[in-house]
């Protein structure tokens, strides 16, 4: 009876991680939260914090660049891949900043490419999903 219980455990195991694997990211741990994003582009460095919201397959929110600007995002989620651009400038030439990246089985780290147009220059980057703020409780009274 042990063995039998063991086999049949095996088998849901065997057959059920190729499902697991194939679960969609919306359907997972999605895209919503803060990230802390670190890339390189051409020797560039690359530093955001991105507060991105994941709704019906849509990502919209804002990054923050090292200098403390504001850039509203817009993108996508598509099977493993979280796309999103924002607007900006580089040395007064206005750019877009392409990001996409694939969150990692934890949910809390991404990794990807940055493309920036119309440079036509991309790079790398990583990214970690920052922890929520705690909530404050109500006083009692």
């Amino acid at each position: 009876m042990m063995k039998r219980l063991f086999s049949v455990a095996a088998l849901m195991a065997v057959v059920s991680f190729p499902l697991m694997a194939a679960v969609p990211l919306t359907g997972m741990t999605g895209s919503t939260g803060t990230w802390k994003v670190v890339g390189d582009v051409q020797g560039v460095p690359v530093i955001l914090t991105c507060s991105l919201v994941e709704a019906d397959s849509k990502v919209t929110g804002t990054c923050v660049d090292d200098q403390r600007k504001s850039h509203a995002v817009t993108g996508e989620v598509k099977d493993q891949t979280v796309s999103w651009a924002f607007s900006s400038e580089y040395e007064g030439t206005p750019i877009t900043v392409n990001l996409a990246g694939t969150i990692d089985a934890t949910g809390a780290k991404m990794a990807g490419t940055i493309a920036v147009d119309p440079m036509q220059v991309d790079g790398s980057f990583s990214a970690t999903l920052q922890p929520s703020a705690p909530v404050p409780s109500s006083p009692t009274e």
